[in-house]
């Protein structure tokens, strides 16, 4: 259940704390962070991140990765000066849930997985990043939405060993000194 009680300034200082914590992440993951560890409503979150980007203490970068929200210097010096104005049980909250969320977004962030309709049906990209290029693209067409959204759910899971595999049947690189036998 989410504090009703919460000033606006205390949700921008949340917010911050939280990517202070998370890392650079989307709009969309750090909506999903605090909604789901109940640190704040929907509500509460855009209002805050709305007057945390005209304050300048949040700044979006395109990467590879998104467009990721990062912390500006006077946001990370907003927060150490008034970081301790959160109250104990928004902080509990923030230390108890943001490595495992940290972990969950970088995986997101190393793996992303996207479907789009087109006229021929829906696409599906998936890919993996790794030191901030990529390494593997995949782009399929899937049979149905229920597919492609369950290809996308199943790619972070299923990637490491895919991409084995695929390099693996097409040739590494280790295989050259050891050449298969012309087949005639």
């Amino acid at each position: 259940m989410f504090d009703v009680h919460a000033t606006e300034e205390e949700d921008k200082l949340v917010l911050l704390a939280s990517l202070d914590r998370l890392g650079g992440c989307t709009q969309e993951q750090l909506l999903r962070f605090v909604v789901e560890t109940a640190l704040q409503s929907q509500f509460q979150f855009y209002i805050a991140l709305s007057g945390l980007r005209e304050a300048g203490f949040v700044r979006e970068a395109d990467r590879l990765e998104g467009r990721l929200l990062l912390l500006t210097p006077e946001g990370r010096q907003s927060l150490e000066m008034f970081g301790s104005r959160i109250r104990a049980s928004q902080q509990q909250k923030l230390e108890e849930n943001s490595a495992a969320w940290r972990r969950r977004i970088r995986d997101e962030q190393q793996m992303p997985a996207e479907w789009a309709e087109t006229d021929a049906g829906f696409v599906v990209t998936l890919r993996t990043i790794e030191a901030g290029a990529e390494i593997f693209s995949l782009r399929l067409t899937a049979a149905s939405k229920q597919q492609a959204r369950r290809f996308c759910e199943r790619w972070s899971a299923n990637a490491p060993f895919l991409y084995q595999t695929i390099i693996e049947r097409l040739g590494d690189p280790g295989d050259e000194t050891h050449p298969e036998p012309e087949k005639a």
